[in-house]
Protein backbone atom coordinates (compact mmCIF):
# COMPACT_ATOMS: atom_id res chain seq x y z
CA UNK A 1 0.00 0.00 0.00
CA UNK A 2 1.40 3.78 -0.78
CA UNK A 3 -0.09 6.95 1.09
CA UNK A 4 0.42 9.98 -0.95
CA UNK A 5 0.00 13.12 1.67
CA UNK A 6 -1.53 15.68 -0.84
CA UNK A 7 -1.80 18.37 1.16
CA UNK A 8 -1.83 19.85 5.09
CA UNK A 9 -3.49 23.25 5.36
CA UNK A 10 -3.88 25.17 8.86
CA UNK A 11 -7.50 24.88 9.87
CA UNK A 12 -9.87 21.41 13.14
CA UNK A 13 -9.47 15.80 15.42
CA UNK A 14 -12.00 13.73 12.86
CA UNK A 15 -11.27 11.60 10.48
CA UNK A 16 -13.33 11.27 7.18
CA UNK A 17 -13.38 8.65 4.53
CA UNK A 18 -14.79 9.34 0.83
CA UNK A 19 -16.27 6.82 -1.19
CA UNK A 20 -14.01 4.32 -3.17
CA UNK A 21 -12.45 5.22 -6.76
CA UNK A 22 -11.73 1.41 -8.43
CA UNK A 23 -9.34 1.86 -12.08
CA UNK A 24 -9.00 -1.08 -13.67
CA UNK A 25 -6.30 -0.73 -16.95
CA UNK A 26 -6.69 -3.85 -19.25
CA UNK A 27 -4.09 -5.05 -22.27
CA UNK A 28 -5.34 -7.48 -25.23
CA UNK A 29 -5.77 -10.26 -23.39
CA UNK A 30 -7.73 -8.87 -21.07
CA UNK A 31 -4.65 -9.12 -18.20
CA UNK A 32 -4.22 -6.12 -16.44
CA UNK A 33 -3.68 -3.96 -12.96
CA UNK A 34 -7.06 -2.60 -10.80
CA UNK A 35 -5.83 0.00 -8.43
CA UNK A 36 -8.36 0.46 -5.61
CA UNK A 37 -8.10 4.82 -4.60
CA UNK A 38 -9.71 5.67 -1.37
CA UNK A 39 -9.72 9.59 0.29
CA UNK A 40 -9.55 10.25 3.75
CA UNK A 41 -9.58 13.68 5.50
CA UNK A 42 -7.69 14.13 9.22
CA UNK A 43 -8.14 16.76 11.33
CA UNK A 44 -6.69 17.37 14.73
CA UNK A 45 -6.82 20.38 17.30
CA UNK A 46 -3.91 22.74 17.42
CA UNK A 47 -0.51 22.21 14.92
CA UNK A 48 2.57 23.44 13.66
CA UNK A 49 4.23 26.52 15.77
CA UNK A 50 4.38 29.06 12.74
CA UNK A 51 5.48 32.29 14.35
CA UNK A 52 4.69 34.99 16.55
CA UNK A 53 1.36 36.90 16.66
CA UNK A 54 -0.11 33.35 15.23
CA UNK A 55 -1.99 31.21 17.47
CA UNK A 56 -2.39 27.30 15.81
CA UNK A 57 -6.42 26.45 15.41
CA UNK A 58 -6.41 23.07 13.71
CA UNK A 59 -4.35 21.13 11.34
CA UNK A 60 -6.13 18.83 8.19
CA UNK A 61 -4.68 16.75 5.80
CA UNK A 62 -6.19 14.59 2.87
CA UNK A 63 -4.59 11.66 2.38
CA UNK A 64 -5.02 9.31 -0.98
CA UNK A 65 -4.72 5.44 -0.13
CA UNK A 66 -3.94 3.29 -3.54
CA UNK A 67 -3.93 -0.04 -3.28
CA UNK A 68 -2.51 -1.89 -6.65
CA UNK A 69 -3.15 -5.70 -7.91
CA UNK A 70 -2.17 -7.11 -11.08
CA UNK A 71 -4.14 -10.25 -12.76
CA UNK A 72 -4.03 -12.34 -15.41
CA UNK A 73 -7.82 -12.18 -17.22
CA UNK A 74 -10.53 -10.09 -16.05
CA UNK A 75 -12.93 -12.91 -16.33
CA UNK A 76 -11.24 -15.05 -13.66
CA UNK A 77 -10.80 -12.21 -11.05
CA UNK A 78 -12.93 -12.42 -7.79
CA UNK A 79 -12.94 -9.42 -6.20
CA UNK A 80 -15.63 -8.73 -3.08
CA UNK A 81 -18.92 -7.83 -4.96
CA UNK A 82 -17.67 -7.55 -8.42
CA UNK A 83 -17.66 -10.20 -11.23
CA UNK A 84 -17.43 -10.23 -15.14
CA UNK A 85 -18.32 -12.22 -18.26
CA UNK A 86 -17.09 -12.12 -21.50
CA UNK A 87 -19.34 -13.30 -24.50
CA UNK A 88 -20.22 -12.90 -27.62
CA UNK A 89 -23.65 -13.09 -28.91
CA UNK A 90 -24.34 -14.98 -32.44
CA UNK A 91 -24.82 -12.92 -35.59
CA UNK A 92 -23.04 -9.46 -33.86
CA UNK A 93 -19.53 -8.79 -34.72
CA UNK A 94 -18.80 -7.04 -31.23
CA UNK A 95 -17.40 -8.70 -27.81
CA UNK A 96 -19.37 -8.04 -24.52
CA UNK A 97 -17.96 -7.28 -21.26
CA UNK A 98 -21.17 -8.35 -18.59
CA UNK A 99 -19.90 -6.41 -15.19
CA UNK A 100 -21.92 -7.53 -12.23
CA UNK A 101 -21.93 -5.48 -8.90
CA UNK A 102 -23.97 -6.41 -5.62
CA UNK A 103 -25.15 -2.95 -4.85
CA UNK A 104 -26.99 -4.56 -1.80
CA UNK A 105 -27.17 -2.91 1.50
CA UNK A 106 -24.50 -5.77 2.66
CA UNK A 107 -22.54 -6.21 0.01
CA UNK A 108 -19.20 -7.38 0.72
CA UNK A 109 -17.73 -4.62 -1.81
CA UNK A 110 -18.16 -1.58 0.98
CA UNK A 111 -15.98 -3.60 3.35
CA UNK A 112 -13.55 -4.43 0.92
CA UNK A 113 -13.37 -0.51 0.44
CA UNK A 114 -13.56 0.18 4.24
CA UNK A 115 -16.66 2.59 3.70
CA UNK A 116 -18.45 4.18 6.43
CA UNK A 117 -21.86 5.72 5.76
CA UNK A 118 -20.98 7.99 9.09
CA UNK A 119 -17.47 8.74 7.84
CA UNK A 120 -18.30 9.33 4.15
CA UNK A 121 -21.39 11.86 5.14
CA UNK A 122 -19.15 13.50 7.75
CA UNK A 123 -16.51 14.08 4.76
CA UNK A 124 -19.27 15.11 2.42
CA UNK A 125 -20.74 17.79 4.72
CA UNK A 126 -16.79 18.82 6.17
CA UNK A 127 -15.93 19.03 2.31
CA UNK A 128 -19.22 20.75 1.04
CA UNK A 129 -19.06 23.64 3.79
CA UNK A 130 -15.56 24.58 2.68
CA UNK A 131 -14.70 25.46 -0.88
CA UNK A 132 -10.81 24.53 -0.58
CA UNK A 133 -12.07 21.22 0.27
CA UNK A 134 -14.37 20.88 -2.05
CA UNK A 135 -12.43 20.08 -4.98
CA UNK A 136 -11.14 16.80 -3.09
CA UNK A 137 -14.72 15.81 -2.51
CA UNK A 138 -15.21 14.30 -6.17
CA UNK A 139 -18.05 11.96 -5.91
CA UNK A 140 -17.43 11.11 -2.23
CA UNK A 141 -20.71 9.84 -2.62
CA UNK A 142 -20.09 7.20 -4.98
CA UNK A 143 -18.20 4.41 -5.64
CA UNK A 144 -16.88 4.95 -9.22
CA UNK A 145 -15.11 2.71 -11.73
CA UNK A 146 -12.68 3.31 -14.72
CA UNK A 147 -12.04 0.53 -16.91
CA UNK A 148 -8.85 1.69 -19.54
CA UNK A 149 -9.64 -1.07 -22.84
CA UNK A 150 -7.42 -1.19 -25.57
CA UNK A 151 -10.02 -1.87 -27.71
CA UNK A 152 -12.45 0.83 -29.18
CA UNK A 153 -16.12 0.58 -26.73
CA UNK A 154 -18.95 0.72 -28.99
CA UNK A 155 -21.61 1.31 -26.04
CA UNK A 156 -21.89 0.82 -22.68
CA UNK A 157 -25.52 1.09 -20.50
CA UNK A 158 -27.02 -0.53 -17.37
CA UNK A 159 -28.87 -4.01 -17.83
CA UNK A 160 -31.45 -2.44 -16.13
CA UNK A 161 -33.06 1.59 -15.84
CA UNK A 162 -31.51 3.44 -12.91
CA UNK A 163 -31.63 7.34 -12.42
CA UNK A 164 -29.81 9.58 -14.57
CA UNK A 165 -27.25 11.29 -13.00
CA UNK A 166 -27.18 9.75 -10.00
CA UNK A 167 -25.96 6.21 -12.18
CA UNK A 168 -23.53 7.12 -14.56
CA UNK A 169 -22.38 4.58 -17.16
CA UNK A 170 -20.47 6.09 -19.81
CA UNK A 171 -18.44 5.77 -22.82
CA UNK A 172 -15.60 8.56 -22.68
CA UNK A 173 -13.58 7.80 -26.09
CA UNK A 174 -10.37 6.46 -26.46
CA UNK A 175 -11.35 3.20 -24.63
CA UNK A 176 -12.26 4.56 -21.15
CA UNK A 177 -15.30 3.71 -19.38
CA UNK A 178 -16.83 5.35 -16.32
CA UNK A 179 -19.64 3.85 -14.12
CA UNK A 180 -20.94 6.10 -11.01
CA UNK A 181 -22.67 3.95 -8.24
CA UNK A 182 -24.23 5.76 -5.42
CA UNK A 183 -23.89 5.10 -1.79
CA UNK A 184 -27.28 6.09 -1.17
CA UNK A 185 -28.75 3.14 -2.94
CA UNK A 186 -26.35 0.66 -1.44
CA UNK A 187 -27.36 1.87 2.63
CA UNK A 188 -31.19 2.13 1.30
CA UNK A 189 -30.60 -1.48 -0.34
CA UNK A 190 -32.20 -0.26 -3.99
CA UNK A 191 -31.00 -2.54 -6.43
CA UNK A 192 -29.44 -6.47 -4.63
CA UNK A 193 -27.27 -6.22 -7.92
CA UNK A 194 -26.65 -3.45 -11.03
CA UNK A 195 -25.70 -5.05 -14.15
CA UNK A 196 -23.72 -3.04 -17.23
CA UNK A 197 -23.10 -4.48 -20.53
CA UNK A 198 -19.78 -2.62 -22.55
CA UNK A 199 -19.57 -3.98 -26.02
CA UNK A 200 -16.23 -3.52 -28.10
CA UNK A 201 -14.53 -4.57 -30.95
CA UNK A 202 -11.02 -5.87 -30.50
Amino acid sequence: MKYFLFFIFLTGSLSFCAGGNIKIKLNQDLSGEMSIYQKKIKKKEGGTFLGSGLNSISETEVVLKERLYRFNRLTEILPPGIRFIEYKEEGEDLKTILMFVDTSSGSKLLTALEIDRKEVLGMAKEAKDRDDLYRFNTLAEHIQFELFFPFDIKSISFTEQRTPGEWTARNDGSGKAVINLPLHSFWNNEYATTGIVIKYRD
